[in-house]
């Protein structure tokens, strides 16, 4: 008897590690589609999601806590880190799309005292991304051609992803993310 209660707790701590992404799926009466997101919500109520659109596109989307008002910075968009890889620093864009380090770049980095610019850190990779008050979403796979700085599979192998930004009182804070379960809720919502 036992060994029974000893197997079905170790099962629900090994079903709990794993249960923390899930695959939800939506349905789109206007195109009677349905689309699928892999997500996880961690304690402070922080979402991070990973979809496919219908040209084939993947998006990663990060969203501040719903038991807050907050709101992002405008002028800052978050960065992230998975594991101790290089950080990818989110920045304003015309068209959100995926910029290696050796390649020019064509954002807007607009400064706390207002400035605009299109200086860019090297020592950081950056991604184009779009931002809402609450939320901002980037491309993290645009097709084998296009160049994806590996962000699928440092997700699908890593163990945390974490979150630096900046709400629009100028206050700095960092969320985190388990990448546990990860591999196989975004494979079943992207087919990959």
């Amino acid at each position: 008897m036992n060994k029974i209660i000893l197997f079905i707790a170790a099962f629900l701590l090994c079903s709990t590690a794993f249960a923390e992404w899930r695959v939800e799926t939506f349905s789109h009466e206007a195109t009677n589609s349905k689309s699928q997101s892999a997500m996880v919500r961690n304690e402070d109520g922080f979402e991070l999601a990973v979809f496919k659109t219908a040209e084939g596109f993947i998006w990663m989307d990060f969203s501040l806590s719903d038991n807050s008002f907050d709101e992002l910075s405008q002028n800052q968009l978050p960065r992230f880190q998975i594991d101790d890889q290089k950080p990818v620093q989110m920045l304003r864009g015309f068209t959100a799309t995926i910029v290696p380090a050796e390649e020019g770049i064509e954002a807007i980095i607009v400064t706390d005292d207002e400035n605009i610019s299109t200086d860019r850190n090297f020592s950081i990779n950056h991604i184009i991304a779009e931002r809402l008050p609450e939320r901002v979403i980037c491309p993290i796979w645009q097709g084998e051609s296009r160049p994806h700085l590996g962000t699928i599979d440092a997700l699908a192998n890593g163990q945390e992803i974490r979150f630096d930004y900046v709400l629009s009182d100028g206050s700095k804070a960092h969320t985190t993310f388990t990448l546990k379960g990860a591999k196989q809720a975004i494979q079943t919502a992207t087919n990959r």
